[in-house]
């Protein structure tokens, strides 16, 4: 797949975030001189979105609050629409059922009448799911059937199996059984259209509505092939798991013991291999029911007690997640109702906390007036991070995270010996040091200091031996340019001499 071809990776988000994760992570390293486009907002939001639904709720909640900033500032209504609509996916997953409503409806608010119908139908899927999960269910299938009128007229099968597989688990859910299998029998026949094979979250689902009336030597038939056919393990691990526990309650049903065994410790290994936190729990509810269902209920009990005792952990550790969400998103509640501050939160960057390119436009612009007026100097440094794709994807992105957060704090420290300096982050692994009254001898002086300063900094306590080390293209006014865009320009041509000329050096 074209790794510029972003609407097909927003489709592969839905059932292999990982992959989906990786192609973005690739889109963003070659759009990384345009960070004030829209393309490459919308790879950040599909990077964020992928993070938070592999478990990286908190970085994933960053990415997607960065994001829909710059889509209200530039007025990117359908940039919006979709982050909202991926906030409510998010706080879904948390477990704010009140939150995931309220996005939900801001990101149908936003739509008007030129979106396509396909389009609407997602959305509506979206608050529909979160209906749903606020137990809602009567207000939750007429949305979901809306949104399967919208979906027909398209054309769009992926997103008629979508409405058609969340209305059935939602049918199912709510204890309509009878419902849920009709819904499960159209979900079957265009999943398998062209001979294609269900994908496994979809055959979970059939299987779970076989289940509830019954047909299990059904709800086998369609999970077998897709629980040992290798391909969709690599793809899609959480939702084998999920599939071979439902499997192993099938077969518990049917008194296939032995099978059912089998397929219980398949579910539990997976676990283990790919960390699926949560899950665990999952496992543990059905070992119990095994051993109850083979008459052995001494462990039965001691089984469920220890289940009882992990659900009451995870939890916990759901509620404490909700909070740092919450926090990540929104910041302090008085904030959000303070004109003054939200206009200063506009201008920051939510990671660093930093400044970021529209304030710096404005101070810029400010400065180079004043110092035009009083011909005072005025010096520009552009700092990019040398071989930080290696962190990220050695490490983590959090250990990332931490990394130019530690940036940050070294920038803001070489600022503070400036009056009316600036430390910003222009995006990504990009910052830039504005410095008033510096002229081309002590900039040099000054951006060779910071240099050695993020190079000697103690880096291994972050990230376990990787060197962390930044290349730095100076330019200053009046000598270079009088003018913004000048001064920019001459300081990226700068900046691409120092990584050109081995990187962990200024150009000036």
């Amino acid at each position: 797949m074209a790794v510029d071809s972003i609407d097909e990776v927003e489709e592969l988000l839905r059932h292999d975030a990982s992959t989906a994760l990786n192609l973005s992570l690739v889109a963003l390293e070659d759009l990384r001189a345009d960070r004030e486009s829209l393309e490459y907002q919308r790879w950040l939001s599909v990077k964020g979105s992928a993070q938070a639904r592999l478990g990286e709720t908190e970085d994933g909640a960053r990415i997607l609050r960065e994001v829909r900033l710059w889509a209200e500032t530039n007025d990117a209504r359908a940039l919006l629409a979709l982050t909202h609509r991926r906030l409510s996916h998010l706080f879904r997953r948390v477990g704010d059922n009140t939150l995931a409503l309220e996005h939900a409806v801001m990101s149908l608010d936003l739509l008007d009448d030129t979106t396509a119908p396909q389009v609407r139908a997602d959305h509506l899927v979206g608050l529909a799911d979160a209906l749903g999960a606020s137990g809602s269910f009567e207000e939750s299938i007429e949305r979901y059937r809306e949104a399967d009128e919208l979906a027909r007229a398209s054309g769009d099968q992926h997103v008629q199996l979508t409405v058609l597989n969340n209305l059935a688990y939602t049918q199912y859910e709510a204890g309509l059984a009878l419902e849920c299998e009709a819904t499960a029998e159209l979900l079957r026949t265009e999943a398998e259209k062209g001979g294609q094979v269900p994908r496994i979250h979809i055959g979970d689902t059939i299987a779970r509505a076989y289940l509830g009336v019954g047909r299990f030597e059904e709800a086998v038939t369609v999970l077998e092939p897709l629980c040992t056919d290798v391909e969709v393990s690599q793809q899609d691990c959480d939702g084998l798991a999920l599939a071979l526990i439902t499997l192993t309650e099938v077969r518990r049903e049917t008194g296939d013991f032995g099978a059912a065994w089998e397929s219980l410790e398949r579910a539990s290994d997976l676990i283990a291999k790919y960390a699926l936190t949560g899950r665990e729990v999952e496992i543990l509810h059905a070992r119990a029911e095994l051993f109850a269902a083979e008459g052995d209920y001494r462990r039965a009990y001691e089984t469920l007690t220890e289940f009882h005792r992990a659900d009451l952990d995870r939890r916990a550790a759901d509620r404490e997640a909700h909070v740092r969400t919450l926090n990540v998103i929104f910041g302090a509640t008085e904030a959000r109702r303070n004109v003054d501050h939200f206009r200063e939160l506009s201008v920051r960057d939510p990671l660093t906390g930093l400044h970021n390119r529209r304030r710096l436009d404005d101070r810029l612009a400010e400065l180079l007036h004043s110092a035009g007026r009083e011909d005072a100097p005025l010096a520009i440094g552009l700092i990019d991070l040398d071989h930080f794709k290696r962190i990220n994807d050695t490490r983590s992105h959090a250990v990332g995270d931490e990394v130019l957060r530690q940036v940050a704090v070294l920038l803001q420290s070489a600022a503070a010996e400036y009056a009316d300096s600036l430390a910003v982050r222009m995006g990504g692994e990009e910052f830039l040091l504005l410095l008033p009254g510096v002229g081309p001898a002590a900039a040099a002086e000054r951006f060779s200091a910071l240099r050695e300063a993020i190079e000697r900094h103690p880096w291994d306590e972050v990230t376990a031996g990787i060197p962390v080390t930044v290349s730095i293209g100076v330019a200053t006014a009046p000598g270079d340019a009088r003018e913004r865009e000048g001064l920019l320009e001459t300081a990226d041509k700068r900046l691409y001499e120092a990584k050109n000329g081995g990187r962990n050096r200024v150009v000036a």
